[in-house]
């Protein structure tokens, strides 16, 4: 059977439900009563009784009804677990149900005097043991096919077309013996003579069906021990099987005292799996309810923890669609979280030490990151800038570590970020926070053979405006300084304020020394165009030292110096300019360091 896969999860149903000493025992109790019922008739099994006609259709409109329901049922178990040793009980009660259904149709007087389909008086008896005989050999094909493949599972694809070939099957098998048994009859031995069973259907046919199916019940009983639900309700629908054909039997003909008892067992053998799978249903459903008020109880304890948490917090599942935001979320970011939404998308503005906290998220999800913890800047509708702390936790079952979902978090860091990693007065990074990203941006590139470079900014007249119009108004001036710094740049690196007047731009993007260049004189010509602050003028330049790593540098500290004293060269050539480092500079530069 090369169609045949090992199952990638398990699946539990009622097939797999075990059973408590309890519910064996009831099932014994029912099993008993049958037999009991079977053996208090035998003294009358052969007395006749009025002929009613009402009896059989009656009975075996609910036979039909409960045996393709049954059907239905472990049709959607196997569906659920795509066992096909599952789907040979769904063809047996099929097959019962279809049978039975013929069986009706051809009893001679119920619905045209000699029975449908130009049934004759030999067609019920040989509908009736072929469908018992049917019944008891897909038990026997079930018990072989769990023994051989019970750890098997068949694909959604393969047990769609195997679902169709079995349907096909059962109506193929039904519809043979029907018409064998109708337009064929005169080659069939004689199993009816005027009501009385004759004794090739008593010692022959009817004795082996008996035994095949007691055969069936002792089996099924010794592979399970009525461990699970479908086995113990199967050990009884087997046995009031063989006792509706044994008592049979005994009773010798129709309308027999035996013969309405074995009706009757032909109706339990019908709704017993059933009615356990009903009753198994509606425990399970009342158990899911209780779990569910339990949860729901539970859920809102936890949904109040969450909304009384000082940090944002968001639950995903595993595609990181949300599934929960608490109201802090909301009011941190001025803008609501709708379920269902993707976090990756919200977060697609925000931007972390590299890239946007959307990529990272992507990164994260499909397994390309690990679970992290990034600082993250985001610019309000107010245009202020504000700093989060966001980390992600995966959220995993307690057994086997599945996956179940991600929990991310996210902590206002605006304040402390302020204070500790950027300046008062202008707000850029401050010397702290440059060399973080300094050492950030050196093993990034350094993985990635790539390469960076450093601006040392300084100011040509600043000290003159600071004695002429006083330190409030150089205050003023730093302060538009960074301004212009900030669009120059845009988000191609980053701009630090190193000290008084000395500003550092750390450009991450670049492609080649025309390229910064370019960002250099932009900067130089926006200063150089600063003219008047608070309607005061103002005169001064700014000179610009390069260096680019890693030729002019392999430490952050080695790059500074030397865009340092690039910055310097730039001074002695007139200010007002940009010079790159190069191996003249570094001479002039240890020349001095010796004077």
């Amino acid at each position: 059977m090369n169609y045949l896969q090992e199952p990638i999860v398990k699946v539990d149903n009622l097939l797999t439900l075990q059973t408590n000493r309890s519910q064996r025992r009831f099932a014994l109790m029912i099993g008993v009563i049958l037999s009991l019922i079977s053996m208090l008739s035998a003294p009358f099994a052969r007395v006749q009784l009025l002929e009613l006609q009402a009896y059989q259709p009656a009975i075996f409109s609910t036979v039909i009804c409960f045996e393709l329901i049954t059907a239905y049922v472990l049709y959607s178990q196997f569906q659920v677990s795509r066992s096909p040793s599952v789907l040979f009980l769904f063809a047996g009660y099929l097959f019962s149900g279809g049978m039975s259904f013929m069986y009706l149709l051809t009893f001679p007087g119920l619905i045209v005097p000699g029975g449908m389909f130009h049934a004759s008086p030999q067609t019920a008896p040989w509908l009736y043991l072929l469908w018992h005989m049917g019944f008891a050999v897909s038990i026997g094909l079930f018990l072989f096919m769990e023994t051989k493949y019970k750890h098997v599972q068949l694909t959604s694809d393969q047990a769609r077309k195997i679902s169709l070939c079995t349907l096909a099957a059962v109506i193929a098998v039904v519809s043979g013996f029907t018409f064998i048994t109708t337009y064929w009859q005169e080659w069939l031995p004689i199993l009816l003579i005027k009501g009385k069973l004759t004794p090739l259907f008593i010692y022959g046919f009817g004795l082996f069906v008996v035994v095949t199916t007691l055969i069936t019940l002792v089996w099924l009983y010794r592979m399970t021990r009525g461990s699970t639900v479908m086995s113990s309700w199967l050990c009884v629908a087997l046995l009031a099987s063989m006792l509706d054909v044994a008592v049979i039997l005994y009773g010798g003909g129709r309308f027999s005292v035996g013969w309405y008892v074995a009706k009757w067992n032909t109706f339990v053998c019908a709704n017993i799996v059933l009615s356990g799978m009903i009753y198994e249903f509606s425990k399970m459903y009342l158990n899911m309810t209780t779990l569910y008020q339990k949860n729901s109880e539970q859920n809102k304890i936890i949904e109040k923890m969450l909304e009384s948490s000082q940090e944002a917090i968001v639950m995903c599942n595993q595609d990181g669609q949300v599934v929960f935001a608490n109201r802090r979320f909301e009011q941190m970011f001025d803008r609501p979280l709708i379920s269902g939404q993707q976090l990756a998308d919200y977060c697609k503005k925000m931007k972390s030490s590299y890239g946007t906290l959307g990529e990272l998220i992507q990164g994260y999800l499909e397994h390309r990151k690990p679970p992290f913890r990034e600082r993250v800047t985001i610019v309000t509708s107010k245009w202020e800038t504000r700093y989060y702390e966001c980390y992600v936790n995966p959220i995993e079952k307690e057994e086997g570590g599945l996956l179940h979902g991600h929990l991310f978090a996210f902590g206002d860091r605006t304040d402390e970020e302020r204070r500790a990693n950027y300046d008062e007065l202008t707000g850029l990074p401050n010397r702290r926070f440059l060399g973080e990203r300094l050492l950030k941006t050196m093993e990034r590139v350094k993985n990635k053979t790539g390469t960076f470079s450093v601006f040392f900014m300084d100011l040509d007249g600043f000290k003159q405006v600071n004695d002429k119009l006083g330190h409030t108004m150089g205050d003023r001036l730093l302060q538009e300084v960074a301004v212009i710094l900030q669009m120059c740049v845009e988000d191609r690196g980053l701009c630090a304020r190193w000290a008084g007047d000395e500003f550092i731009v750390l450009l991450e993007e670049i492609e080649n020394n025309e390229q910064l260049a370019e960002v250099a004189n932009r900067i130089i010509l926006s200063i150089q165009e600063l003219r008047f602050i608070d309607g005061f003028e103002i005169n001064v330049t700014a000179s610009i030292g390069v260096a680019i790593y890693p030729e002019d540098g392999s430490e952050g500290k080695m790059l500074l110096q030397h865009a340092d004293q690039a910055m310097y060269e730039a001074k002695l050539r007139g200010k007002n300019r940009c010079c790159f480092y190069s191996a003249s500079i570094a001479e002039a530069a240890a020349s001095t360091t010796s004077e």
